[in-house]
């Protein structure tokens, strides 16, 4: 293949995307071409000359992988081959195989890493041409920029993990639905389909809610004892079920019975099993008749009063000075 048609048919492959076009897989990528010669600088060697070890052979297996329309292999290879010998080169290939893959956002972010990893090497024709691509390509992509009410949480897009709050640039993505997932421990995971429209950036803005620990409390009494929590009855001789970590107001009772009050403290997850065994009503022995005694004997005294009190029967004229056989007079002495 021709170096210098790489580039040329890099911008096929572009027009080929615009939205309308027929779809048509790449030609196999090679490299780019090297810079002109100059007096002080030499040619670059191609890459299947400047590669050695296990880079060399990665980048022969991606050239054959291409020649097959197996772009997925192709760029797998390429990518390793990169990964060996860090020559911006590879990125020219691998963003090829990314379109075919109609993978646009990776195509654009691949073709941006080569315009500054490539540097001055690249030639500046070379360079215009890539610019126009990635200019070309912008309606193909959009952006989606997450915001979380939480740091430090995972985000996942369409599965693959892809940064954690908080997150300061919008992702790139291709156009159409994306599965945004957000997930923190001690947090409800959030997940959230998105829409991006071509050429447009999307704000979406996620609330982790903590997730709630129950506990669990087991209360067992007497069969006829009515079991309350929080003011509220709940069962009669046994109570379990799940209750919100904290403080809990607990009272048994039953007919007949002492009732039993106390207050249960309850640790996030915790689970606590309480017996409570109610003791027999006393009604105090020696009371009642203290109480039966006291009214006999104020009964008593109000009769004996009266009778004390009670104005004598008089069958003579009342002597003056007198009342009912009381002297006056004795109360002023």
């Amino acid at each position: 293949m021709n170096r210098p048609s790489v580039l040329a048919g890099l911008l096929l492959a572009i027009a080929l995307a615009a939205p309308g076009a027929q779809a048509q897989a790449p030609a196999p990528a090679a490299a780019p071409p090297p810079p002109p010669s100059s007096p002080s600088t030499a040619p670059a060697l191609p890459l299947s000359d400047s590669l050695q070890g296990g880079a060399k052979q990665a980048y022969e297996s991606a050239r054959l992988l291409a020649q097959n329309s197996d772009l997925a292999g192709a760029l797998a290879e390429f990518t390793e081959a990169y990964t060996l010998s860090k020559d911006a080169r590879l990125l020219y290939n691998m963003a090829i195989c990314e379109k075919g893959l109609h993978h646009y956002a990776r195509m654009k972010s691949v073709l941006e890493q080569y315009l500054t990893e490539g540097g001055s090497s690249i030639p500046a024709e070379n360079r215009a041409a890539v610019e126009e691509a990635v200019s070309a390509i912008k309606s193909l992509v959009a952006g989606i920029l997450v915001t979380a009410n939480e740091s430090g949480a995972e985000v996942q897009l369409d599965g693959q993990t892809v940064g954690t709050t908080p997150m300061t640039s919008p992702l790139p993505v291709d156009l159409g639905h994306h599965h945004l997932t957000i997930k923190k421990a001690g947090f409800e995971t959030e997940e959230r389909t998105v829409d991006a429209p071509g050429g447009t950036q999307v704000q979406v803005v996620l609330a982790l809610k903590a997730v709630r620990h129950f506990s669990q409390l087991t209360v067992t009494s007497d069969a006829a004892a009515t079991i309350v929590v929080d003011g509220r009855s709940m069962a009669q001789g046994r109570f379990d079920g799940s209750l919100d970590p904290g403080p809990h107001h607990l009272s048994v009772t039953e007919q007949g019975k002492q009732p039993y009050g106390a207050d249960v403290d309850l640790r996030d997850g915790e689970t606590r099993t309480l017996q409570v065994s109610l003791e027999d009503e006393k009604h105090g022995g020696s009371a009642w008749p203290w109480i039966l005694g006291g009214v006999a004997v104020a009964a008593g005294a109000a009769v004996g009063g009266y009778f004390l009190l009670k104005p004598q029967t008089q069958t003579a004229p009342v002597p003056p000075g007198t009342f009912g056989g009381v002297q006056f007079a004795s109360w002023g002495r």
